[in-house]
């Protein structure tokens, strides 16, 4: 599970950078984001979803 001050970072460091992110979800639940040219595994869904309303839902956790 990814959590708020993780993805907070990353954000810091510059390693997301834009209004979106990629995102991956594990049950519903934000589990990890995707860097560019990152590889995906076969059974992992992505999607791409602002980074404020990602750092909203994490807040909330």
């Amino acid at each position: 599970m990814l959590y708020y001050d993780e993805f907070k970072e990353a954000i810091e460091r510059g390693y997301i950078k834009g209004d979106t992110v990629q995102i991956v979800r594990k049950n519903g639940i934000v589990f990890d984001y995707v860097l560019p040219n990152e590889p995906v595994k076969p059974y992992e869904v992505v999607t791409t979803e602002k980074v404020a309303d990602v750092l909203e839902e994490l807040r909330e956790w």
